[in-house]
């Protein structure tokens, strides 16, 4: 009989029983026939063939285990005892599978984002092959940078030529587009200028139309084409093919869309999908040949059988002698030092194959530090289901010790409990799947903000199903091979007399409590660090009033001039202040939270060095809107406001402190330098303000505050008394009604700007407080099952004790004290580990050390407070043993 024929038999078993015994009986019956033929009585004939044949069900078991697979016949029976086992058992079987299921589905979770944005690679042919470039800038705020321009790409491509095949592409960037059935309506859309070549580089086809081409390249300016993506083809335009040849308006420029990109290619940068591609060409034309215009990325392919080491000495080689045609522009003051360091910069050559992505810069070590935690929640679900699983066998030991004595195997009692172990697993595995699904997508619309949303694609691919298969069967195997074991080694001598060792049963359960403690102390500890580094962040003082105030961003109709936009600025700013509810209305060219430009600051007659500082163009009410008290000196006037050019400053208390030092700092000068080559003018100091703070997590920057032009660019600051949400709709309506020029794009509270740069930290806050719960409570069932456990087993020794006078807090001191040495280690084990971790998540703490008191308090207490709760109700059970009852307890 072939190999497959007996696979097949073995799900066709009954049928196969049937056939078998039908057989059997042909057998004998034909026997007995030959036998009565030959003149011999029926019962004698009978009685003969079953002496001679011997047992039936001895040949029937042979004959079956001929026609089919003995070990996957095994297995599938396993599956059905377990089955059954699990359905008797359904309390503990429940309390397993949710457990596993949340612990299993934070993990599955946790790798479809890691997956996504940072391990999955870009879906285009031998994306392996892809490199980007960066290079060191010596800066500690931006270590490296990633953006080249236009005559290093030149340079670079042709040294490289042959070798690693280059291409630019930008920075991905929100702009207005304004498309020919959208009724003058502009869209916010997801923008990128690439070179002609890239879309051949990166083996892209077009799904209609054509691909922008190199000889869109050879006239800046001069071919205004652009290709839109697949997903944005369906989901603005449902796919109308009629879409090729369609012109948008883009900033003031015309485009004319040509094609739309293959349905797989959805950018470089996974998590931010691109809409539209546009030819390099079209860009600025003043950044081409321009060494200082640095503005796109450079992408490259390299070539089949180069190595990356020898396309990384040509590139090199190539920047380095750019650089040294280029060194003149650092200034004849420039420090041989720093010329030094300019020319011998390196040149780094990164791959490309998963995309560059800003977002995963950002989160990739937030994410990384999710899934340790989800992973440790993990282990401490696994020690809570062993422990469930020692208890259960040990229940169970009469059974095992009945198998045994009939004959069979220890490995056949170890398959049987790891096939249950498995069954759970699965069933665990099934759960945790559904709840990634579920809880995947919360957490990407946690990592941004809802106008700037992620998309990553979370599918249960093969990789997320490999994935939990193998965490499945890791946990099958760690966490059911130990009780399996313990099981089957049982002595069927004294488990059929009754004479088990309680107290070596509970002993077996408490390495798994120490477990337990430890790594849920490691996650408590972490999860500790990172709540409270989020709560001072959020406590910190920005300098400024945040709560009340409104921020309005204008859009102006097309080809207005800037005379008229001005003049309608100025009439829409008087109006609101107008509107009932509202305190005060200004305007600044940024938002206060996130750093505006910068210019270098020297101080004449000092002999500081040039130094950055903040430039923030505001009107005069702004320090008002913003509750940025004003320290000495004045704000702005009306006639410095219109002043061309105006000469008066408002500076911030580190900018005063940092030049002036205790000289106030009202009615001083100093110049600011526009260009390396550049004095600047002489500015005058009339004010000093309050520090308000661009990055919560820094001290405030030195800051310049100077004129606004009035112009459309910049945002409303609108402060209003009452809830701001209220007064949303009536800003809209009088913006319409001040001047028919602009209309309001957006409307945010100024609050929620300053949520949205703690996102980061609010994710890692939230989550691991809420794994910190889980591990919490896991450990804390965990050690209350194995005090339970071991009250029950002790109720004779605990009965003796009290009958022969033994105090009730003795008594409760005796059950306790096992497990709470075996706290106490995994206690000691678990902060050790804790402090250990603790460094990894240092670089995204604020004013907070693994060694504060309440760093150290926090967890620890939390284990203490839940391990009470948990000894609590078995200790007051021992307290309570009646030792009649006892004494006959069996």
């Amino acid at each position: 009989m072939s190999w497959w024929s007996r696979l097949g038999n073995v799900f066709r078993a009954s049928r196969l029983e049937r056939e078998l015994d039908e057989e059997l009986r042909f057998h004998l019956d034909e026997r007995v026939r030959e036998l009565t033929d030959a003149g011999m009585p029926a019962d004698a004939a009978v009685a003969k063939v079953a002496r001679r044949f011997g047992s039936p069900l001895r040949w029937r078991e042979q004959s079956r285990d001929v026609k089919l697979l003995p070990w996957p016949d095994a297995v599938l029976r396993d599956i059905r005892l377990g089955l059954r086992m699990l359905r008797t058992n359904a309390g503990v079987t429940s309390v397993a599978v949710l457990s596993l299921s949340l612990a299993l589905g934070a993990c599955v979770a946790a790798f479809s984002l890691v997956d996504a944005l940072i391990l999955r690679p870009l879906p285009l042919e031998r994306s392996e092959q892809l490199v980007y470039l960066a290079f060191p800038t010596y800066n500690a705020e931006r270590p490296e940078a990633e953006t080249f321009n236009d005559p290093t790409l030149v340079r670079l491509r042709d040294a490289a030529r042959g070798k690693v095949d280059l291409f630019a592409m930008s920075t991905q960037v929100m702009r207005p587009a304004i498309f020919a059935n959208a009724a003058g309506t502009k869209e916010q859309i997801r923008t990128q200028y690439v070179s002609g070549d890239a879309f051949d580089r990166l083996g892209v086809r077009p799904a209609l139309g054509r691909a922008i081409t190199a000889q869109d390249d050879d006239v800046p300016g001069a071919s205004p084409v652009a290709v839109i993506s697949y997903a944005f083809w369906n989901r603005r335009f449902g796919g109308d093919p009629s879409i090729v040849g369609q012109w948008l308006t883009l900033e003031e420029r015309q485009l004319q869309i040509v094609g739309v990109a293959e349905q797989k290619f959805t950018g470089i940068e996974p998590g931010r999908p691109t809409d539209l591609w546009i030819t390099y060409a079209m860009y600025n034309p003043r950044a081409f040949g321009n060494f200082d215009f640095n503005w796109f990325r450079i992408v490259g392919r390299v070539r089949e059988n180069v190595r990356f080491e020898e396309a990384q000495s040509i590139l090199q080689a190539a920047f380095t002698s750019l650089r040294r045609d280029f060194v003149g522009r650092l200034g004849p003051n420039a420090s041989p030092e720093r010329v030094e360091r300019f020319l011998s910069t390196p040149l780094y050559m990164r791959s490309a194959g998963n995309g560059p992505s800003p977002l995963r810069n950002q989160f990739e070590q937030p994410l990384w530090i999710l899934g340790a935690i989800a992973s440790l929640v993990l282990l401490i679900a696994g020690s809570n289901v062993a422990n469930l699983y020692l208890a259960r066998t040990a229940a169970r030991e009469r059974e095992m010790a009945l198998r045994l004595s009939i004959g069979a195997s220890r490995g056949r009692l170890v398959q049987q409990l790891l096939v249950e172990s498995a069954l759970v697993a699965a069933s665990a595995c099934a759960l945790g799947l559904l709840f990634a699904n579920l809880a995947a997508p919360i957490v990407v619309g946690m990592l941004t903000p809802a106008d700037d949303p992620v998309y990553l694609d979370l599918r249960l691919d093969w990789r997320a199903l490999a994935f939990a298969g193998s965490l499945m069967l890791l946990t099958t195997t760690i966490f059911g091979l130990l009780p399996a074991l313990r099981a089957s080694g049982v002595s069927p001598l004294n488990a059929l007399k009754g004479g088990g060792r309680p107290g070596t049963r509970a002993s077996a359960m408490r390495p798994f409590v120490a477990v337990q403690a430890a790594f849920g102390l490691v996650v408590l500890f972490v999860g500790s660090l990172l709540v409270i580094s989020f709560a001072k962040l959020s406590s910190v003082n920005p300098g400024f009033s945040s709560s009340g105030v409104l921020l309005l961003s204008l859009d102006p109709l097309r080809g207005i001039e800037k005379e008229q936009q001005r003049l309608g600025l100025q009439q829409v700013l008087e109006r609101l202040r107008s509107v009932p509810g509202v305190q005060s209305v200004s305007s600044a060219e940024y938002n206060i939270i996130g750093r505006a430009w910068t210019h270098y600051i020297r101080i004449p007659g000092t002999t500081l060095n040039t130094i950055e500082a903040t430039m923030a163009p505001v009107t005069a009410e702004f320090f008002e809107t913003m509750g940025i008290p004003l320290v000495s000196g004045r704000t702005f006037t009306t006639a410095e406001m219109n002043a061309r050019p105006s000469t008066a400053i408002i500076v911030n208390e580190a900018m005063a402190a940092l030049y002036f030092g205790n000289v106030p700092a009202a009615g001083r000068t100093l110049k600011a330098r526009f260009g390396p080559d550049s004095d600047g003018d002489v500015q005058e100091v009339v004010g000093v303000v309050k520090d308000a703070r661009y990055d919560l997590r820094k001290a405030a920057a030195p800051t310049v505050y100077i004129p606004l032009r009035l112009n459309s660019s910049g945002t409303i600051h609108v402060r209003v008394s009452g809830d701001p949400t209220s007064l949303a709709a009536r800003l809209r309506e009088e913006v319409r009604a001040a001047h028919p020029l602009f209309r309001v794009t957006t409307i945010r509270e100024q609050s929620a700007i300053i949520g949205q740069t703690l996102l980061r930290e609010r994710l890692l806050a939230i989550l691991s407080a809420f794994f910190a719960v889980v591990g919490l409570t896991l450990a804390a069932l965990g050690l209350y099952g194995v005090m339970s456990y071991s009250v029950v087993q002790r109720t004779r020794e605990i009965g003796i004790r009290l009958a022969l006078g033994a105090r009730q807090l003795l008594v409760v001191r005796t059950v306790i004290a096992d497990a709470a040495i075996a706290l106490l280690l995994g206690g000691v084990c678990g902060l050790a580990g804790g402090l250990y971790l603790a460094r990894f998540v240092k670089s995204l703490l604020f004013e907070v050390t693994p060694l504060d008191f309440w760093s150290l308090a926090l967890p620890i207490g939390l284990l203490f407070v839940a391990a009470l709760v948990a000894a609590a109700l078995p200790a007051l059970r021992a307290a309570r043993v009646d030792p009649v009852n006892a004494l006959r307890y069996e």
